[in-house]
């Protein structure tokens, strides 16, 4: 079990913030399309447990989070990973266990290092994305260093941001 600590922030201007990096020197990672099959069943949301199954780098991972507060400043989530041999398997063990309800969403990561933080830029059909994770403490620091103030941090998944995009799109 790890222990999940982000926030996103919504990319506006991707040059100038892929400058800002830059200038941070930080260490740029692998850059690949990543496509998660996140589950759900008629409770899961309100009792705060998120499974997904993703396909990533030629592996099939599932992932079990689970929200362990219900409001914070930061997206934190106890985090449970297991590699499957295959994610026809893994679709039919979760909608076993009463997670019926099924949706698909793909997004381009481009993985970055910086010191003990774990950056990820997301391109998804409905906007830019950064995620920042690591302790509370640097999560901060590094959106500071960014020109973000908490008042732009997002907690919500990607799901869930999707659900807004279209709400606000009709």
């Amino acid at each position: 079990m790890k222990k999940e600590i982000e926030i996103k922030l919504k990319i506006d201007n991707l040059a100038k913030l892929i400058k800002k990096l830059k200038t941070l020197n930080v260490r740029w990672g692998s850059c690949y399309s990543q496509k998660t099959v996140g589950f759900f069943s008629e409770n899961s949301i309100e009792k705060g447990i998120f499974p997904r199954i993703r396909n990533e780098k030629g592996n099939t991972v599932l992932t079990v989070k689970i929200r362990t507060k219900k409001k914070s400043k930061y997206f934190e989530r106890k985090e449970y990973s297991v590699r499957l041999s295959n994610l026809k398997d893994g679709i039919n063990i979760l909608k076993t266990l009463g997670f019926n309800k099924v949706r698909i969403f793909k997004k381009i990561r481009q993985e970055i290092k910086y010191k003990k933080l774990k950056l990820a830029l997301d391109k998804l059909y409905f906007g830019n994305f950064l995620e920042i994770e690591g302790y509370k403490k640097d999560v901060k620091e590094m959106a500071e260093k960014l020109g973000f103030q908490e008042k732009d941090w997002i907690t919500k998944a990607y799901l869930g941001l999707e659900d807004d995009y279209l709400k606000n799109k009709k």
